[in-house]
């Protein structure tokens, strides 16, 4: 069943990334908005706080994009699957420019494979 598990979560975790460099608020609603969402200096448990969350989160016009890495995916009991990653976030202006070093962990149900909770921290920024 890792497999699997790993499977999805990848899955879920790349959708995301993919969503936040399009910054698609209605997107990331639908996948993180019922989700325990915490970022260092904002947070959310509900669709309307997420929306307002990414909302404020993607205001900069200026293209980024999220690379992942380091994926590890291990059983958290009762249905629950634990991951963590490594991200780099690169702003386009309009030559890349390493912008943030940080980690992703989350918590899914292995029912419907639903993000329980997203929790992003930045080792550093620029």
């Amino acid at each position: 069943m890792s497999a699997t598990a790993r499977h999805h979560i990848a899955n879920l975790l790349h959708t995301y990334v993919e969503i936040a460099d399009r910054k698609d608020v209605d997107a990331v609603v639908d996948l993180l908005g019922a989700a325990r969402v915490v970022f260092p200096a904002a947070r959310s448990a509900d669709p309307g706080g997420a929306r307002e969350l990414f909302g404020r989160l993607w205001t900069d016009p200026a293209p980024h994009r999220h690379d992942v890495s380091n994926l590890i995916v291990e059983p958290a009991g009762d249905g629950l699957w634990s991951a963590r990653a490594h991200y780099t976030r690169w702003v386009l202006r309009p030559d890349p420019e390493l912008h943030t070093l940080g980690e992703y962990a989350l918590l899914v149900a292995e029912d419907g494979w639903r993000v329980r909770s997203l929790t992003v921290t930045r080792t550093w920024t620029r």
